[in-house]
């Protein structure tokens, strides 16, 4: 959907028909489509599944919005929301569902224990259910660990089968896969 090359993410051509991703590119009326295209880098942190950014957890937004917009208070306005969750969308598998419901409840879970704090006048702590909670944890943050390879290999089969596609940020010239050398 998106490609990185010669320093800067534009957007594959294909892309444009598609609404969401069409209003974001013409309301950039500039020539060279700068604040585009760091929306489009802005939608592809957020919403894809391999995103670097996802250890960041609940502060991912915020990490990408001061790393990628320059701005540490931008808030994506409605026409950016809807181009995250299309991107999503287009992406999703089953799989990719789970991965990201597992996601979400670790870094919920995370938070909080991050938040939980002991005092001898709180009568409703139980350190005996922290630490039963904490080996749930456990249990759930391996199946997260089984279901990122489990959609990581449905991407690579997907493309093999397929007969190869450039990822997000690849150079499609360096993609010998697709364009082999001719002898």
């Amino acid at each position: 959907m998106f490609i990185y090359k010669d320093g800067e993410v534009t957007i594959e051509p294909k892309m444009l028909f598609i609404p969401e991703f069409k209003k974001i590119w013409e309301r950039d009326t500039s020539k060279k489509k700068e604040k585009a295209k760091k929306e489009f880098a802005f939608i592809y942190f957020m919403a894809d599944f391999k995103s670097e950014y996802n250890s960041y957890g609940l502060e991912k937004e915020d990490n990408i919005a001061k790393d990628i917009m320059g701005n540490n208070k931008y808030k994506a306005d409605e026409l950016i929301l809807e181009a995250i969750e299309k991107y999503e969308k287009l992406q999703e598998t089953y799989s990719m569902r789970y991965l990201k419901s597992v996601r979400q409840t670790i870094d919920s879970l995370i938070k909080y224990y991050e938040d939980i704090s002991y005092s001898k006048s709180d009568k409703t702590f139980s350190p005996e259910k922290v630490i039963k909670a904490s080996t749930e944890i456990e249990k759930i943050i391996i199946t997260l660990e089984k279901w990122e390879r489990k959609v990581q290999t449905e991407e690579v089969e997907m493309t093999i089968r397929g007969g190869g596609k450039v990822g997000m940020f690849e150079d499609e010239d360096k993609a010998t896969w697709i364009h082999p050398k001719k002898q």
